[in-house]
């Protein structure tokens, strides 16, 4: 059976660097469609979009990571989700493939993609925590049972990556880390400003804890 591969990409402001993004997974083969979450930007990320010929999901204001990619699985088709952030820098077709391939053959029903060989600080914090990694290959069907076990998920600001993780353990999913040699991303700090930034990194740091916390208490209370 053909399994269609829709990548989803959320975006805010991130006119600058979706565009190299978007120019590597045209190249995968393997992807049938691509879908940019615009989470309510006041730059130009959606007629950038636009531009490099991919479909956008426009939000009308910034719901976060979490509601933009369950909004972009609830409003597109496609048997295995492939899940990238907007301000990759050195992402490769073939890092695109390999996210993919075990999902087409069966031989995993998550795959997590890990950061190595690249910058220093986005490595490390990947090895301290790969758990929280954003690049991620998944089947529809994972989505479909988290929204079915609660409804409100997309509403709850946590961090997607936690939800995954956490329903991975509970639904016993094959996980399959997959190296991304050379791959980063962009650091918050460098597109907002130190204090910006490092004000940025601290909400997310918390609404990871929190989001933790309560899916655990609620996974184990199950």
């Amino acid at each position: 059976m053909c399994k269609k591969v829709v990548c989803l990409i959320p975006a805010y402001n991130e006119e600058k660097r979706i565009g190299a993004v978007l120019d590597v997974v045209k190249k995968c083969e393997l992807v049938d469609e691509i879908f940019v979450i615009d989470d309510g930007s006041v730059d130009k990320t959606a007629e950038v979009a636009a531009k490099n010929g991919v479909r956008v999901l426009r939000l009308e204001k910034n719901m976060g990571k979490s509601y933009a990619i369950f909004y972009g699985v609830e409003n597109t088709q496609g048997d295995i989700i492939l899940m990238l952030d907007a301000d990759l820098v050195n992402l490769k077709v073939e890092d695109v493939e390999n996210l993919i391939r075990p999902l087409l053959e069966d031989k995993a029903d998550m795959t997590v993609g890990i950061f190595s060989e690249g910058r220093f600080s986005t490595d490390l914090a990947q090895k301290i925590s790969p758990f929280l990694s954003g690049q991620r290959g998944i089947k529809r069907w994972i989505f479909e049972k988290i929204l079915e076990s609660r409804r409100d998920i997309k509403d709850l600001g946590y961090a997607i990556e936690i939800i995954l993780t956490e329903y991975a353990k509970k639904f016993n999913l094959r996980v399959l880390t997959v190296p991304l040699p050379k791959v980063s991303h962009v650091m918050k700090e460098e597109k907002l400003g130190f204090i910006k930034g490092a004000q940025h990194r601290m909400k997310m740091y918390s609404d990871i804890i929190k989001g933790y916390v309560n899916l655990k208490k609620s996974r184990d209370g199950q």
